[in-house]
């Protein structure tokens, strides 16, 4: 029975020794290993309503596992996104998730987390206003002008279309002695007359047909400026800068145009002075020089 029993002890010993030189073999041929993957961020669970900007396009991470593993890790297998089901419209600190494949170890993530805007999805029409650059020759002035289409429809973030003032179609009139037409892209301008930039037009540019016209009159007419919307404070005045300009045109319907109106102003909300930079389209053939002027809205101080 002792004999027995030391056999049986040897046996023990001599299979403990073979798993530990198993294991030992395995590991020297399949050792740790280390795998670096660019993924891209995905947005999950975001409401229709809702748009976002400022969210990274991709994230790097780094994976450690078995050799064997890692060789054949699929990037496609790695998943990075940001969960939104809980956003609000403005400035949001998210967590960027990442799901890594079964028998791997995230070692390195190069974004934990993003700073993301998060804006309403908005649709508006605005008018196209022609803006006529260059300066004509004294004898000659713009008849008549088409733009097709004339209305251009804006979509994108809220918060940049509320930035929007004009929508411009730029025509240059410079030298233009003879009737021509044009494709010319479209611009969305702020109030200061900086472009807006980030929204999405359709179309995104107007076919302008313009016939030029010959011995025009010219007269000085007075430009008047409006506003509209409830400012949290009383408007004390609006000045226009200059105060007059330039008319040039038929004679006969020059002789009718006492002033010139500018778009209504939109003020509400408005708590301190603002300055707007408006761009005057041609009426019924008559064109401006300048024309663009520099409107102010003065309020009540508190």
């Amino acid at each position: 029975m002792n004999k027995l029993d030391k056999k049986w002890q040897l046996k023990l010993i001599c299979l403990i020794l073979a798993i530990v030189l198993w294991f030992f073999i395995i590991n020297e041929q399949n050792p740790q290993s280390e795998g670096s993957y660019t993924v891209p961020v995905v947005v999950e669970n975001l409401d229709s309503q809702f748009i976002t900007s400022n969210v990274p396009k991709t994230v790097y991470v780094r994976l450690s596992g078995p050799r064997n593993t890692i060789i054949n890790v699929d990037p496609s297998t790695i998943k990075a996104y940001i969960d939104l089901s809980d956003a609000q419209e403005g400035e949001m600190d998210v967590p960027v998730h990442v799901e890594i494949p079964t028998g791997t170890e995230l070692k390195k993530q190069s974004i934990a987390t993003a700073k993301i805007m998060v804006d309403v999805y908005t649709v508006q029409e605005f008018v196209l206003t022609p803006n006529l650059t260059g300066r004509m020759e004294d004898d000659t002035f713009v008849s008549s002008l088409k733009m097709v289409p004339e209305k251009v429809v804006v979509s994108g973030a809220r918060r940049l279309i509320q930035q929007v003032e004009q929508a411009v179609v730029e025509i240059p009139v410079g030298d233009k002695t003879e009737d021509f037409s044009l494709m010319t892209p479209i611009r969305l301008l702020a109030a200061d007359g900086s472009r807006v930039e980030g929204l999405e037009m359709t179309p995104w540019q107007s076919n302008v047909r313009v016939a030029i016209g010959r011995n025009g009159a010219v007269k000085e007419v007075p430009v008047h400026a409006q506003t509209n919307g409830d400012p949290a404070v009383s408007v004390s005045a609006v000045t226009v800068s200059p105060a007059t300009v330039t008319a040039k045109g038929d004679a006969n319907i020059l002789k009718n145009l006492s002033r010139i109106d500018l778009p209504a102003l939109d003020v509400t909300g408005l708590d301190q002075d603002k300055d707007w930079k408006m761009i005057i389209p041609p009426v019924n053939g008559i064109v401006f020089e300048p024309n663009a002027v520099d409107v102010t809205v003065h309020v009540d101080r508190p």
